[in-house]
């Protein structure tokens, strides 16, 4: 299931009618109602959080709305239940949101207005390398992943976990899906 959620409208309803995600009570009230809204979602969500609509964002209201969804994001046995994808961002907010990531040891998935996708916060270069592996095929498994980066298959598997364990992958079996708006 693919939950896409506009963070103006959100805002919206939770704050007033304006496109500023600043302060962090602005932030915790929209992560708030966010995650009431998640909570009704049944099982495990793909979770697009556009941030298009929105003009200003500022630090600490990005560690309240993404780095502490991501904190305290539902995980079932074999990872998270909900999955995170952002888009529509500025070069601002994006900068806003790596070092508000980085600093938390987090990190997601962003998809960029022109279709490409790409990585923002914290990830080790092999799983970042595992990734690519993984995005580029649309799925891979842990020995696909060993032969294209040539690592010993123990090494692919703890890459691709640490993506599966930070949200980045979906586990599915014994392969690893890349994370996009249509998955």
């Amino acid at each position: 299931m693919i939950t896409s959620i506009d963070l103006k409208e959100v805002l919206a309803r939770s704050v007033g009618a304006h496109s500023d995600l600043v302060t962090r009570s602005t932030g915790a009230a929209v992560r708030s109602s966010i995650e009431a809204a998640l909570g009704a979602t049944p099982g495990e969500a793909s979770v697009v959080l556009d941030f298009s609509s929105v003009r200003v964002l500022d630090c600490s209201c990005a560690d309240e709305v993404v780095a502490k969804l991501l904190l305290r994001r539902p995980t079932g046995p074999g990872g998270p239940v909900w999955w995170f994808v952002i888009r529509g961002l500025s070069d601002v907010h994006a900068e806003e949101i790596d070092y508000v990531l980085r600093r938390q040891g987090l990190a997601l998935v962003v998809e960029e207005e022109d279709g490409g996708i790409r990585l923002l916060g914290q990830v080790e270069p092999s799983a970042a390398a595992a990734w690519r592996v993984v995005l580029e095929r649309g799925g891979a498994d842990e020995g696909e992943v060993a032969d294209a980066l040539v690592l010993p298959a123990a090494d692919a598997r703890r890459a691709l976990e640490a993506l599966a364990g930070a949200g980045i992958v979906r586990r599915a079996g014994d392969r690893y899906q890349p994370l996009t708006s249509a998955a």
